[in-house]
């Protein structure tokens, strides 16, 4: 559960050998602070104030003349932005910092991506594709992988959403027990959903969304596959089972051309 948003604002003084002893009211630049928890992030609001105009306890200017009425204003509105983006984060993943905060209002995530917002895009590129060089039959796993993922990350981690530079070695060996024991999966379709989630990071690479390969070099064990092959004996009563149609003596005489060689 994510704390409490806290937004102040306050001077930020020069020294005093700094100060112009000119300028008996010099105005000093109002600086913003975030507080989510122990996360901390200070901002530039780029707003300048004289000191004698200054509440601090209030963080806004005093007065009701036109230049403290406009500064408070312009405040205001940088505090609901800062609570807009705020409420933005928490519902997009669950958990938000401070300097997500800061960034989101200064624009700087703007091209963030999260693991989930990416893999939508994967799924819209594909389904564009189907009957061009893609099916819907493999569309359809992207959407079971897309509901599990989601599910995945509400029982572990509580998020709706994380961040694609969060990917690590943990987070795939969680996904993986959590898909063998809480969903009691096969080792061949925990291996698709894992080359699935592997295509999505690598995806995030090409893109320069992340750095480096989240899962460094991890593999699941390969599923024992089972020796299918009829003996001679089983050959032998299918070559001399009697059918009852005519269709299905062509499909056995075709089957059994295919092994002789």
């Amino acid at each position: 559960m994510n704390e409490n948003l806290k937004v102040s604002f306050y001077l930020k003084r020069e020294k005093r050998e700094q100060k112009n002893a000119a300028d008996d009211n010099p105005a000093y630049p109002i600086v913003g602070k975030i507080i989510i928890g122990r996360s901390i992030a200070q901002f530039s609001t780029k707003l300048k104030v004289e000191e004698r105009l200054w509440h601090v306890k209030s963080g806004r200017a005093i007065g009701k003349s036109h230049t403290a009425i406009e500064l408070n204003r312009a405040i205001n509105k940088i505090n609901l932005l800062i609570h807009s983006h705020y409420s933005e984060i928490l519902k997009r993943t669950g958990k938000v910092s401070a300097l997500e905060v800061k960034n989101a209002f200064q624009g700087i995530a703007s091209t963030q991506k999260t693991l989930l917002v990416l893999f939508e895009e994967m799924m819209r590129d594909f389904h564009s594709r189907i009957g061009i060089d893609r099916a819907y039959s493999t569309y359809i796993q992207h959407e079971v992988f897309h509901r599990e993922m989601k599910q995945f990350l509400r029982e572990k981690y509580h998020v709706r959403d994380i961040p694609l530079n969060e990917l690590d070695l943990p987070f795939i060996e969680a996904f993986v027990h959590w898909l063998q024991v809480s969903r009691r999966m096969n080792l061949r379709t925990v291996r698709a959903r894992v080359t699935m989630l592997n295509k999505t990071a690598l995806l995030a690479m090409r893109r320069n969304l992340i750095t480096h390969p989240p899962f460094g070099d991890f593999h699941t064990d390969k599923p024992e596959v089972q020796d299918r092959s009829l003996t001679a004996a089983e050959l032998d009563r299918l070559i001399s089972t009697p059918l009852q149609f005519a269709t299905q003596g062509f499909v056995r005489d075709m089957f059994v051309f295919s092994t002789l060689g």
